[in-house]
Parts: structure tokens; sequence; C-alpha cells
């Protein structure tokens, strides 16, 4: 009896341990690349909402773009990755704060067309696989930019 008790919980703890071991989902490094009307978009959030809720980490992937309008996704700590599984992808420009503490917005210059500001009407849908993943470029499309001055 003491060995089967024994074996039963030794099994336990191997099939625990064969998780992450901290709980977390775990998650695999994704990068890509935001182009606006064919050119870099910099400065953008991309934000992934996985299409399963047993693929919800809390807060969904993130990252924003850099001046070539390339991310690299994070779900725990920078540059991680996301989980594996499908996702709808949300892409827009951060509105931030008039001034410190304010609870006033900066207008913003320029904003990507409303469609794509939400995983349900962007349109963009992604599979990350349990390896590295390099996406194709989301290509997005709208009106002109308004020339920096």
């Amino acid at each position: 009896m003491r060995a089967r008790l024994f074996a039963f919980v030794a099994l336990a703890c191997a099939a625990a341990a064969g998780g992450c071991g901290d709980g977390k989902l775990k998650v695999y490094p994704v990068t890509g690349q935001v182009l606006y009307n064919g050119e870099p978009l910099k400065g953008v959030d991309v934000a992934f909402h996985p299409t399963d809720p047993k693929n919800t980490p809390g807060y969904p992937p993130h990252a924003t773009t850099d001046a070539d309008g390339k991310f690299a996704l994070m779900t725990f700590v920078k540059d991680d990755g996301a989980p594996a599984g499908e996702f709808q992808v949300a892409i827009a420009f951060a509105v931030e704060a008039a001034d410190e503490g304010s609870d006033q917005v900066k207008k913003l210059s320029f904003q990507v067309p409303a469609k794509y500001q939400r995983q349900e009407t962007s349109g963009i849908t992604v599979t990350i696989k349990p390896e590295t993943n390099t996406l194709e470029p989301f290509k997005l499309e709208g009106p002109p930019r308004p020339k920096r001055k």
C-alpha cells in the first residue's frame, strides 16, 4: 500500500513538473512588422487577443513597434513571446496623458483606421506555433498620413 502511495505521489509530482512549473503558460518568441500603406509604422501598439479562453495569460501578449515597424511580443517579460494558439490582433497608437496625473489626453495627429483598433474588426488573425515565430508583415491600408513638419 505504501509503495502504491509513493508511486502515485511521485507520478503526480512528475506531472506537475511537466509544465513550466510556475503556473504560467509556455510562450514562444514572436516577431513581426506593421506597415501602413507600404511604409513601416513606428510607435504603434500591437495586441494579440487569444480566441481560446484557456489560452488567456491575463493581459494579452503585446508590443510597440520600433522605427522600422518591427516588434517582438511580450507576455510576461520583455520579448518573451506568446502562448501557442490562435489570436485576433488589434493595432493602435497609445493615447498619452496631456500632463502628469491629468485625466486629459493629447490629441493624436494620426491614428490607424478604426477597424484595426479592435480585434473583432481588424480582420487580422494569427496562429502562433510552439516554436520561434516570424510573422508576415501586417499590411494596413488607409488614408495618407499627415505630413510631418
